[in-house]
């Protein structure tokens, strides 16, 4: 099943039309298309339900298509300079340029956003400390 053809992301491109051939495009789309599978795997179920408009779908594929193609390598900025460091180039965080369902793309398609998995470690050995070891006057108990 394919939502998106490679004139979907040509129409919706502004500026120079990317050096892409079709074919390249047609895998990039392929590629852009199984994401949002893995993300939702009913996708499909609820285009055919009519609670999913394919056009959104069709819009959210052009729109990672677009951002992958304008910024391939990943550049977050490119810095001129001088000397001899004439031009700079700075790759960053939250994948720049790569093909990735962004949490907005995700909010568009009612995919539920990927979760923060922060967490901590409690680097004290077991039985390190207990209130028993602690003198009553330490902890405000006078």
């Amino acid at each position: 099943m394919t939502w998106t053809v490679p004139q979907d992301v040509l129409d919706r491109w502004i500026g120079t039309p990317p050096e892409a051939s079709e074919d390249t495009l047609k895998v990039k789309i392929a590629d852009a298309e199984d994401d949002i599978l893995r993300a939702d795997p009913n996708i499909q179920d609820r285009i055919d339900s009519g609670a999913l408009p394919t056009i959104r779908v069709v819009k959210v594929v052009a729109r990672m298509l677009i951002r992958h193609l304008q910024n391939p390598e990943g550049f977050r900025s490119v810095q001129q300079g001088a000397g001899p460091f004439q031009q700079s180039q700075t790759f960053g965080g939250d994948e720049p340029g790569a093909l990735t369902l962004t949490d907005d793309d995700r909010e568009e398609l009612g995919i539920p956003k990927r979760k923060s998995r922060a967490f901590s470690i409690d680097m004290t050995p077991p039985g390190a400390y207990s209130l028993d070891s602690i003198p009553a006057y330490r902890i405000g108990w006078c």
